[in-house]
């Protein structure tokens, strides 16, 4: 399985999901422990929703070893979560409502959050260039460097937050090694996201499926999709309100 067509299943995967948040009422007659009473049909969408994100975490550390330009990747990342952003609350935040601005920043774009993952990552790497040969100044500026990104990504209300940006530091620190990567992106998922994420250990087993090949080339298509795609949902949502 090559890039191109773990993309194409997170865009597919990310689409329902979204799709289903936007138009789905959540509210139905089957019952969840601890999460209420919720529609079968709205959960089917979340569910298969969840297999997106551990995708793009692994695609975005294998972009990150090996892209040519690491600065030139965080600067692309950087323009499309500011692209997304007002997409993203359009869809989420507004939903069919008159746009209020404390609404505006209240919870941001998953790309913020992989952009974080992408500068915990530079500077990670930068610490090890310095300081592996002295492992307690390493391992402390590591961990310090881990939790101040995660918790920015907290203060910022980033899309998956802090467990996102672990979970990115996870295929990155257990990077080709599957079952560390199984155990590893378990945990996170469980205790620093949510359990029903648990439905994203699917990715898992797509992404063992990788052969290192790129395939098609359509870089900027995906990077496209997500803003395209939430203007798109949360347009119409907001269109539908005058039918």
């Amino acid at each position: 399985m090559n890039t191109f067509v773990l993309k194409l299943i997170a865009c597919i995967t990310m689409f329902i999901d979204h799709f289903t948040e936007v138009f789905i009422p959540q509210i139905g007659n089957f019952s969840l422990d601890g999460y209420g009473s919720i529609s079968p049909v709205y959960l089917a969408g979340r569910l298969i929703g969840r297999i997106a994100f551990p995708i793009y975490c692994f695609l975005l550390v294998e972009g990150f070893f090996h892209t040519h330009d690491r600065r030139k990747y965080m600067a692309r990342m950087a323009v499309f979560a500011l692209i997304s952003e007002l997409p993203f609350d359009l869809a989420f935040q507004v939903k069919g409502k008159q746009l209020k601005m404390e609404e505006l920043f209240s919870y941001q774009n998953v790309m913020i959050t992989l952009l974080l993952g992408l500068v915990l990552m530079y500077i990670y790497e930068w610490i090890k260039m310095k300081y592996l040969m002295q492992p307690l100044i390493f391992n402390t500026l590591g961990v310090i460097a881990i939790v101040g990104i995660g918790f920015a990504a907290q203060l910022l209300k980033t899309d998956y937050g802090m467990g996102g940006v672990l979970l990115i530091m996870m295929f990155y620190m257990f990077r080709g090694k599957k079952l560390w990567i199984f155990v590893g992106g378990t945990i996170v998922l469980v205790f620093f996201i949510n359990v029903l994420e648990l439905a994203g250990l699917i990715a898992f087993l797509l992404i063992f499926l990788y052969n290192g090949e790129r395939g098609p080339k359509v870089k900027y298509a995906f990077y496209a999709f997500y803003p395209v795609h939430l203007f798109l949902l949360g347009g119409i949502a907001y269109g539908i309100q005058y039918l």
